[in-house]
């Protein structure tokens, strides 16, 4: 468990300066601190004289929690690392495109619809027009109907295809890989400057629960699962191109009681051996993507002995892993009683799921509170809001104890009020 004023404070992971244009040109990064708030800008120099101002605004500290890591190691794994002005993360399972767009609505204010996104499927593009558009229609549809993009921000060519596969037809089951990006040299160089000193300086020095989750990202963004049953050989890869990242995810297992055997000039990190695959079930490391979760669950079945072993592989409810210590169970009642209602905020003080806050309750007959905002109660918030315009939307939520998405409602209704947040002050 963790309290609320463990933070990141992203004025220590900052860049010293900002590339810019196609020369990479170094300049200065200018920063001014106001409170729990950032606000960045550099200038930029061109050939005829002239000058532009690039800024930012942004919250200033993040959420030292299991999901900011998790969201760091699928960073790690899966964004564009070239510097090209553009921020961008791709990935072919809806859950964590959401899990990436929700945790940068909630820690940085980036709303969903400031994400540009487009799909690219592991195909030649199809001569055949009508099958063509026959797959376009059945990924774009999926796409909007599972995640969070919405239609209106996607790119005009909302399909790319590759060239360099002999794959001529999409598979049943295969919707493509979305791409979301956010145009904003300043936005992505921060994130990946962020990312960078979190991976190569600091991973090793947090607890044994963040390095868990920052691996628990690493794997579900680079693992792939091997398995023979033939020559019963069970393995999980982890791809790293670069060396020292090969170290870093040893370093990351060993401290969690994962030992590893590196080999030389070979790119991927290989956990084999029974003891240390159970480790990685036990600690729920594979979780984070469930198409290889539920492929390393079957893997996992093979071995002899398993259930007894580990406590998984039961009748559904009464796995070991998915029963709610007593102590847990006390806190959520604890913190129902004490004012604290909202399954969300309880799910997120105890670092634990809304359904087992929800399943406590109902167990011990507390039910949902629901508690509507008034109507004389919005109109206050949007009449704030306006004589407020350097407020973040979370610090008006706090300032009148209110879900952040009351105020996001009351502003939409009443005033469209322009807020300095990431996805307003510069597009």
């Amino acid at each position: 468990m963790y309290s609320d004023d463990k933070c990141i404070d992203l004025i220590e992971f900052l860049p010293t300066y900002i590339l810019s244009g196609s020369n990479e040109n170094k300049c200065e990064l200018n920063i001014k601190s106001f409170d729990n708030y950032l606000s960045v800008s550099y200038i930029s120099n061109h050939y005829n004289g002239s000058w532009k101002e690039h800024s930012l605004n942004f919250p200033r500290y993040l959420s030292e929690k299991i999901r900011t890591f998790e969201v760091l190691g699928l960073l790690q794994a899966e964004m564009g690392k070239t510097q090209n002005g553009t921020f961008s993360f791709a990935n072919h399972e809806y859950r964590i495109i959401n899990y990436i767009i929700e945790w940068f609505e909630k820690e940085l204010e980036l709303e969903p619809n400031t994400w540009r996104w487009s799909i690219k499927l592991n195909i030649n593009e199809p001569e055949n027009i009508e099958y063509k558009k026959q797959i376009e229609e059945k990924v774009i549809t999926h796409w909007i109907k599972k995640s969070r993009v919405v239609l209106d921000t996607a790119y005009p060519k909302k399909v790319t295809y590759i060239k360099n596969t002999i794959n001529k037809a999409l598979k049943f089951y295969d919707y493509g890989t979305l791409v979301l990006e956010y145009r904003n040299n300043l936005f992505s160089q921060i994130i990946k400057t962020l990312v960078k000193k979190v991976t190569y300086e600091k991973i090793l020095s947090y607890n044994h629960i963040l390095i868990q989750s920052y691996m628990r990202g690493i794997i579900a963004g680079e693992s792939t699962i091997e398995m023979n049953k033939k020559y019963k050989n069970y393995r999980v890869h982890i791809t790293a191109n670069v060396e020292s990242e090969r170290d870093i995810y040893y370093n990351c297992l060993s401290k969690l009681g994962i030992h590893l055997i590196l080999y030389n000039n070979y790119k991927e990190t290989i956990i084999s051996k029974r003891e240390n695959l159970v480790k990685l079930l036990k600690q729920r490391l594979m979780t984070l993507s469930p198409a290889k979760y539920a492929k390393f669950l079957y893997m996992m079945q093979q071995y002899p002995g398993i259930q007894e072993e580990t406590g998984y592989f039961k009748d559904k409810g009464i796995n070991v892993w998915n029963k709610i210590p007593q102590e847990k169970i006390n806190e959520i009642i604890q913190f129902f009683n004490s004012g604290l209602t909202r399954i969300e905020d309880i799910a997120n003080r105890l670092e634990i799921s809304k359904i087992k806050v929800n399943r406590v309750l109902k167990e011990n007959n507390l039910g949902k509170r629901v508690i509507k905002t008034s109507e004389e109660k919005r109109t206050e918030i949007a009449k704030f809001i306006k004589e407020n315009a350097n407020m973040t939307l979370q610090q008006i939520a706090d300032h009148f104890n209110v879900h952040r998405n009351v105020v996001q409602r009351a502003k939409n209704k009443y005033h469209n009020v322009e807020l300095i947040s990431l996805s307003s002050s510069h597009k």
